[in-house]
C-alpha cells in the first residue's frame, strides 16, 4: 500500500468508533477493569487474552471527568488505568515528507500530527512520553519506539538549541532536552 492510500485510511478511522460520547448510562457497580503499564487488560483481575475483545474495548472506551469508562447504551464500568489505555509498540515513516504514524498494541494507526500531538510527562521520576489518540485518550509511546523517534529527530537535525525536536506532518515536538 502506497503511503498516501494508508495515510487516508487512518484519518477515516474516527467514523468506526461508536458514539460513546453520547451514551451517558448509570455507572456499574462491583465490575473490576483495568489496563497495566504493560498494555494488558483484566477484567476481575484476571487477564483478558483474547484480542479481539480488547479491540472491542478499546472502541468503546470513553475518558471523562478524569476517568476512564467502558460506555454501552445502558452500562457505565470504571476502567484503572495504570498510565494510559493505549501504547505505541511500532511506527512507519515517509523520511522524504517527515511525515510519521504512530501504531498502536490495539491496532490503531495515528498520525503524527497537530492533532495528535507528542508530550512529555512527568509520572514520578520519569519523562514519559504520551500522545492524543482519540477523543481525549491517550496512548504512551514505549522505550524502544521513543529511542527510534530520537534517532529520527537527530537525523533531520532540526535542534537549533538545546532541545531535541521531531518534525513530522510540519509540526515539531520536543522529545526532550539535550544535555
Amino acid at each position: 500500500m502506497e503511503f498516501s492510500e494508508f495515510l487516508k485510511s487512518i484519518n477515516s478511522l474516527e467514523d468506526n468508533y461508536p458514539p460513546v460520547h453520547l451514551w451517558n448510562p448509570d455507572l456499574c457497580d462491583g465490575v473490576e477493569m483495568r489496563i497495566d503499564r504493560e498494555g494488558n487488560w483484566y477484567y476481575q483481575n484476571s487477564i483478558i487474552g483474547r484480542d479481539k475483545l480488547k479491540l472491542l474495548f478499546s472502541r468503546i472506551l470513553k475518558f471523562e471527568s478524569g476517568n476512564y469508562y467502558l460506555v454501552t447504551p445502558t452500562e457505565k464500568v470504571i476502567v484503572k488505568v495504570d498510565i494510559a489505555p493505549y501504547m505505541i509498540i511500532d511506527y512507519e515513516i515517509d523520511a522524504q515528507k517527515e511525515k510519521i504514524i504512530l501504531k498502536t498494541n490495539l491496532d490503531l494507526s495515528i498520525p503524527l500530527d497537530k492533532d495528535h500531538k507528542l508530550e512529555l510527562k512527568k509520572i514520578g521520576e520519569e519523562q514519559i512520553p504520551f500522545i492524543q489518540v482519540r477523543d481525549n485518550i491517550e496512548g504512551f509511546i514505549s522505550r524502544s519506539i521513543y529511542y527510534s523517534l530520537i534517532e529520527i529527530a537527530l537525523k533531520q537535525e532540526n535542534t537549533p538549541s538545546d532541545q531535541l525536536i521531531l518534525k513530522s506532518f510540519d509540526c515539531d515536538f520536543n522529545l526532550g532536552e539535550i544535555r
